[in-house]
């Protein structure tokens, strides 16, 4: 007779935590936008990478819109039903102002695995003309993926 003893697995898991991130685009007039395509200046802002530990092959990470996207070669989405704005959309960009790939995942190459720790993955977001411009509140929403190799 043959026995299997095994003592108490404790898996931990290998992930950094991340914070919600709301960014304010602030308030803009007509004239910033005069035409289909025209944007506002960008909105720098970092997504945290909080707590990382070492250990892991490598992080990829995938931004992708909660609404429609607008146009996909600009990376502009839709604004949210909470917005009575028309004629805009939100377009991602990544730090150095290129145009940020929505739905593709892009890997993290700062991270350590010897050592772990916290990072920043540092974004810009502007408003995009797409239409005929009415005023009011212009929100929008994405989702960041992470994935942990």
């Amino acid at each position: 007779m043959s026995y299997l003893t095994m003592n108490a697995v404790q898996i931990i898991p290998l992930t950094c935590t991340t914070p919600d991130i709301p960014v304010q685009l602030g308030t803009h007039y007509p004239s910033e936008l005069p035409s289909v395509g025209s944007t506002t200046t960008a909105v720098p802002f970092n997504i945290g990478l909080n707590d990382c530990p070492a250990g892991m092959n490598g992080i990829l990470y995938e931004i992708d819109p909660v609404t429609s996207v607008v146009d996909s070669a600009q990376s502009v989405v839709a604004l949210d039903s909470s917005s009575t704005a028309t004629g805009v959309g939100v377009q991602l960009l990544d730090g150095t102002g290129t145009v940020f790939p929505l739905g593709t995942a892009k890997p993290f190459s700062a991270y350590n695995p010897g050592t772990g720790g916290s990072y920043t993955i540092p974004l810009q977001a502007r408003y995009y003309r797409t239409g005929t411009l009415t005023p009011g509140p212009a929100n929008s929403s994405m989702t960041v993926t992470m994935t942990y190799q």
